[in-house]
């Protein structure tokens, strides 16, 4: 029998798609993700849980068609005409610096009556080891008990 030996891994291994077929599904999914009034979405079941279109409106709003007028970005509103006076501005700057005086003062009050947190102790310090041999372990001193807060 002479003629091409068949390759016995072609068979053997499951066809995996194609990578862009992956992507081009997953671009999809994340594009139809964002929008509200897709019919893509709805048959995935993502738009089942909004109200159908002319329900009272709730919390979530569907997306409609019905305002469709945008604002022409190239208009300039008119100057406002309406000023405070510099006394109205001084007066209002005085009553917040009186205001922010207060806050401090409060603000200094509840430090003063919070609990003050015992003062932290230094470690106890080991005696020097020198060599290679460690201390014996009647030379480290350790407390039965933690100290008495003052």
């Amino acid at each position: 029998m002479t003629g091409p030996i068949p390759n016995q891994h072609q068979h053997s291994r499951p066809r995996r798609p194609a990578a862009w077929r992956l992507m081009a599904a997953a671009a999809l999914l994340a594009g139809t993700a964002g929008c509200a009034n897709s019919p893509v979405l709805d048959l995935l079941g993502g738009g089942a849980g909004l109200p159908p279109e002319g329900a009272e409106q709730g919390l979530i709003r569907r997306a409609t068609d019905e305002d469709k007028t945008w604002p022409n970005l190239a208009s300039v509103p008119p100057r406002p005409t309406a000023f405070s006076k510099p006394a109205e501005r001084q007066a209002l700057l005085d009553r917040l610096k009186v205001e922010r005086g207060e806050d401090l003062a409060s603000g200094a009050d509840l430090e003063a009556r919070a609990p003050v947190a015992p003062a932290r102790q230094a470690p106890p310090t080991l005696p020097q080891m020198g060599g290679d041999v460690p201390p014996p372990v009647s030379a480290i001193q350790i407390p039965q008990a933690p100290p008495a807060a003052p």
